[in-house]
């Protein structure tokens, strides 16, 4: 009987995927998107855009935001 790898593989793409991406500060995002800082801050505390707290800190990955804006276009298409 063959070993069952998909559970060890599918940890090791979770892992790659989710920790080999660099995370974006909210001063990264506001140049990004050409908004002001605090315009980020509240998308993020509202939901609007998927964010992360560090702490006291925001952290964003682009993956996340460029796919967001994208639904964000075809929803309203």
């Amino acid at each position: 009987m063959k070993p069952d790898n998909t559970r060890s593989n599918n940890k090791q793409d979770f892992l790659k995927t989710t920790f080999t991406e660099p995370v974006l500060t909210v001063e990264d995002v506001a140049s990004y998107l050409r908004i002001k800082e605090e315009t980020v801050r509240m998308m993020a505390r509202k939901k609007k855009i998927p964010a992360i707290k560090v702490g006291k800190a925001w952290r964003f990955r682009l993956s996340e935001i460029k796919e967001t804006l994208n639904a964000g276009r075809t929803s309203q298409s």
